[in-house]
């Protein structure tokens, strides 16, 4: 098992045309917008390197996982393990264009992969329930139940009581900060600014230099390592043998 970035497309191609711009791009404020969050990345990247290092790291750590993947005992488990991976990096995406709610979005959903995969673990049936959740309105409701939040924070803390704590702390900031409509990730984000004869309410959509930046990409990073630290409980001997246990010890640092 392996995970691709561009299915069907030779990576030498989708390389070398990368930086190509086809005709119309960045003429309409969709596109316009998408060019300004790549040049934010590029920004992010070189004046916050510290950051975006421990991101590019614990990314490394994720690929080793896949890269030497042959026949895992669980598929479901494994593709949860590739699932959050891609979350990890979209949210890593995202907070490096500034865009600091949408981060959240992502953060919590890898937190969700990783959440799942070791209840799932911990509890091998439970792999049916999540496959059939569209079978019937008796077996949607049978995985909403078994998967509500509670039952799974509990499998996560019982696997590693520490990745337990940090994994619900990490989780109910991404609902406040994102991953709901909730009251921080709107007045958060945006600004107030007072004139003569108006109030002017600006949403803010991508955050430059400063406090919203910052913690955008701590919070990816925290996320990213809670989330092996769960997949550690699931693949611990691997982990071992691809020596991601000992540089898990140091990507925690500072986190």
């Amino acid at each position: 098992m392996t995970s691709a970035s561009a299915q069907g497309v030779p990576q030498a191609t989708a390389s070398s045309s990368r930086d190509v711009k086809p005709p119309g791009w960045g003429s309409d404020e969709l596109t316009a917008f998408i060019d300004a969050a790549h040049s934010n990345q590029y920004a992010t990247f070189f004046r916050k390197w510290p950051a975006t290092e421990k991101l590019v790291a614990i990314d490394a750590e994720f690929g080793k996982v896949t890269k030497t993947w042959v026949n895992p005992a669980s598929e479901i488990v494994a593709l949860l393990f590739v699932r959050c991976h891609g979350a990890f990096r979209t949210a890593a995406g995202l907070a490096m264009a500034g865009q600091a709610v949408e981060t959240y979005v992502q953060c919590r959903s890898m937190l969700e992969y990783g959440a799942y995969a070791v209840h799932i673990h911990r509890d091998p049936p439970l792999g049916i329930v999540w496959l059939n959740r569209h079978q019937s309105p008796k077996q949607l409701a049978e995985q909403k139940d078994a998967f509500l939040h509670g039952k799974v924070a509990a499998s996560v803390t019982a696997a590693n009581q520490h990745a337990g704590k940090r994994f619900e702390d990490l989780y109910q900031r991404t609902i406040d900060f994102g991953g709901h409509p909730n009251e921080r990730s709107v007045t958060g984000n945006t600004k107030m600014i007072e004139e003569t004869d108006r109030r002017v309410m600006l949403a803010v959509l991508q955050h430059g230099d400063g406090p919203e930046l910052e913690m955008a990409l701590k919070t990816v990073a925290q996320c990213g390592m809670v989330a092996l630290e769960m997949f550690q409980a699931v693949y611990s001997p691997k982990f071992e043998l691809l020596g991601i246990n000992a540089a898990m010890l140091e990507l925690r640092k500072g986190l």
